[in-house]
């Protein structure tokens, strides 16, 4: 049995880069979690089953509701968060979830907008 390989170094710019980011990263995460509250309580639905990998046929489905419907509150969660592709979009939503209290799990978001 061979033993593993040590991960590759990486190049001095990568590393650099990363660094930059990491501290650019806080002041996303706060941007992002500002942008998502201007969403309604529908479209944060919407928007959770989008980060979940769901067609919009299967977001129809499960909250009753056709997929046209879907794809008018997709394109006002677009606009409103200032994204131009579904890419962007997740983007937003890690560097929001990034942002988010260690403590906060999504047993208490979930409670909180059940409240």
């Amino acid at each position: 049995m061979t033993a593993p390989l040590p991960p590759p170094a990486l190049p001095p710019q990568v590393g650099s880069l990363l660094r930059s980011d990491a501290t650019a990263a806080p002041k996303r995460g706060r941007d992002a979690l500002a942008r998502l509250s201007r969403l309604s309580t529908r479209e944060i639905d919407v928007l959770g089953l989008l980060a979940l990998g769901k067609t919009s046929k299967v977001i129809a489905y499960e909250l009753s509701i056709s997929a046209k419907t879907v794809e008018i509150h997709r394109a006002r969660i677009m606009a409103k968060m200032g994204c131009g592709s579904l890419v962007e979009l997740g983007r937003l939503w890690e560097a929001a979830v990034a942002a988010l209290p260690t403590s906060l799990d999504a047993t208490t978001l979930e409670n909180d907008r059940l409240d």
